[in-house]
């Protein structure tokens, strides 16, 4: 097997266990919130997200630019879902079964997991980095909130 298709299905690979592991979340917030389940268009859904990312990761390998993956999958995305793309309403009603957060809640767990294979590293970088992410953490709460206020206040919520 060539080294293009097997680096192809180890990307292929962690895509799907990335993609079981947000079912699995998707399938642990239908049962405890009881909420009403649509397993076809959810895995559907999914599908899409992975096989966007998958093009994604080939568009980055191809082209010479530098241009990061993400770029290529927002691109891809919003081309997707504009309102004169023709599967534009079926991409949408299938990728909408998929709540953001059950996505966002297994990156975390796999950044969780890989800093956690790495704390002989980062116990040597000293004091400062905790300094760092107090700064980071108290800048990001802050920015979210004077946000969040400007917006409430033009809306005239608050």
């Amino acid at each position: 097997m060539s080294a293009k298709v097997e680096n192809t299905l180890n990307q292929l690979k962690v895509l799907f266990l990335c993609g079981l592991s947000v079912m699995l979340i998707y399938a642990g917030r239908v049962v405890v919130k009881g909420a009403e389940i649509n397993v076809g268009k959810a895995v559907s859904g999914m599908a899409i997200l992975i096989l966007v990312s998958l093009v994604s990761l080939k568009i980055k390998e191809i082209l010479p630019l530098k241009i990061p993956a993400f770029a290529w999958a927002s691109l891809i995305s919003l081309l997707l879902t504009t309102p004169w793309c023709p599967i534009q309403e079926l991409v949408l009603d299938l990728i909408g079964q998929i709540v953001t957060s059950d996505i966002s809640d297994a990156i975390m767990a796999i950044a969780g997991i890989s800093i956690g294979c790495k704390l002989g590293d980062i116990k040597k970088l000293s004091w400062k980095m905790v300094l760092v992410a107090l700064v980071v953490f108290c800048g990001t709460f802050f920015g979210s909130t004077i946000i969040s206020h400007v917006v409430l206040s033009i809306q005239g919520i608050i």
